[in-house]
């Protein structure tokens, strides 16, 4: 029998689940939320980004440059913990594989977020927003993946 953990994210709600084979639908593990990738940009930031002079050079730059954006970083965050939570599954034996169900921008994060040892246990993943489906919704997308 094949333990499959069930991942379904939007990027500020995750849900894990188990399935244990076919027939048997899916078991509510646990939930995650992570409210400050919810948050507006400009409400994740007390004020302007940090500057600090790296040197007096000609064409010195500033030692903060902030290449993503307070949401962005938030998201790569959330990305980095439900992974962790994967990895810890693993190195745990709680399930044989994984399906990631996302929306395809977190599902990038997700995947990027991943180890390499973790990441070959991934079975499938979905590009869709599925949090709000409640079990049997859920089943029934999942299906053509978990019974093949």
């Amino acid at each position: 029998m094949t333990r499959t953990w069930v991942l379904v994210s939007n990027g500020s709600h995750a849900k894990f689940f188990l399935h244990s084979g076919c027939g048997k639908g899916l078991q509510a593990l646990t939930e995650r939320h992570h409210d400050s990738s919810r948050l507006k940009g400009t409400e994740l930031v007390s004020d302007a980004p940090g500057r600090v002079q790296q040197s007096f050079a000609h064409g010195a730059r500033p030692a903060l440059d902030g290449k993503s954006s307070p949401k962005d970083q938030e998201l790569q965050q959330f990305a980095r913990e439900l992974a962790q939570t994967l990895r810890e599954g693993r190195v745990q034996t709680d399930y044989d594989d994984f399906v990631l169900v996302a929306p395809p921008a977190f599902l990038g994060l997700l995947r990027e977020a991943l180890d390499e040892p973790t990441a070959k246990l991934q079975r499938a993943s979905i590009n869709k927003d599925y949090i709000q489906a409640d079990l049997a919704e859920l089943s029934a997308h999942l299906g053509r993946v978990l019974c093949v």
